[in-house]
């Protein structure tokens, strides 16, 4: 995980960096992720359905985009083999449009993330939710839909907690074409992939990923903060998948809480159009005041 250590060095425990209350994200807000990253060719475009950045080429790590790091503000990264995030007016949830994935196959990767400036203590976390939504096109396992992330550091080690419906008896083959409402709470199933966490007593079902409650994890690593958050799709799902996720919140306690919605921004006119616009009113204004010129005959 390629973090700047201007935002991710430190875990200190201080006061969360970012909006309290509603924030609305904007498709423009995206950054312009373009060029190549290891064999994977990124295009980000911006039309009156919104904004989508697609990387082409193999899977990998290697050979996966990323936005630049910047706190405060939601970012494309691990975007690869043949995946495609935005904000889109595809899926609209409260508004005109909503965070937008799509992957092809196993090898399409796809996240959305928030890094804070200030970093909170993992017993902080009092909830997360989200709102999710899967395409009945999707050709992957019926039971995968976006993932909602805490992404974790001591300072020098970074790592996830995740959060998927599924295992908390939510998502099933049913739930297509249609918004979905998921919270994460001190007891809900979350799970980590590697060895960076210490596991809390109990654990289980470690072949596919070490499997506890949110609590359980907090209770066994009081040394982590969170400094950011994480949704996103793909690396190794079987089939294709297309849907999307709105409406972000977290609940950190006294250290803060806030929520993201995802819009699409009204289109502004490129300077070509402005140019024809303003030559159009200065036609209309000279037609005015022609109109409004009288001659009086003695």
């Amino acid at each position: 995980m390629k973090i700047s250590v201007a935002i991710a060095a430190t875990a200190a425990m201080t006061t969360l960096a970012s909006p309290a209350g509603a924030t609305t994200v904007n498709n423009t807000d995206l950054a312009n992720v373009n060029g190549s990253y290891g064999s994977g060719t990124a295009v980000t475009t911006t039309t009156a359905n919104g904004t989508v950045t697609t990387v082409t080429g193999p899977g990998g790590g290697a050979n996966r985009a990323d936005a630049p790091t910047q706190a405060n503000k939601w970012l494309q990264r691990s975007v690869g083999g043949n995946a495609s995030v935005g904000i889109t007016k595809d899926y609209a949830r409260s508004g005109n449009g909503s965070a937008f994935f799509s992957g092809t196959d196993g090898a399409s990767k796809a996240d959305l993330e928030y890094y804070f400036a200030a970093p909170v203590a993992l017993s902080s976390v009092v909830s997360l939710s989200y709102d999710w939504y899967r395409d009945s096109s999707s050709t992957t396992n019926p039971i995968q839909v976006p993932s909602l992330r805490l992404a974790l550091t001591n300072g020098s080690q970074f790592t996830y907690l995740i959060f998927e419906p599924y295992y908390n008896g939510q998502a099933n083959p049913a739930a297509t074409d249609s918004w979905q409402s998921s919270t994460m709470t001190a007891g809900s199933t979350v799970w980590s992939n590697n060895s960076v966490l210490t596991l809390p007593v109990g654990t289980n079902n470690c072949g596919v990923g070490c499997f506890s409650t949110l609590a359980a994890w907090q209770a066994a690593n009081p040394g982590f903060a969170v400094y950011g958050l994480s949704t996103g799709i793909g690396s190794g799902w079987s089939g294709s998948f297309r849907g999307g996720i709105d409406n972000v919140a977290y609940d950190f306690g006294t250290a803060g809480s806030g929520s993201f919605n995802f819009e699409v921004a009204a289109a502004v006119p490129e300077p070509a159009s402005w140019a024809l616009m303003i030559s159009g009113f200065g036609l209309v204004g000279a037609a005015m005041r022609r109109r409004a010129v009288r001659t009086v005959l003695a």
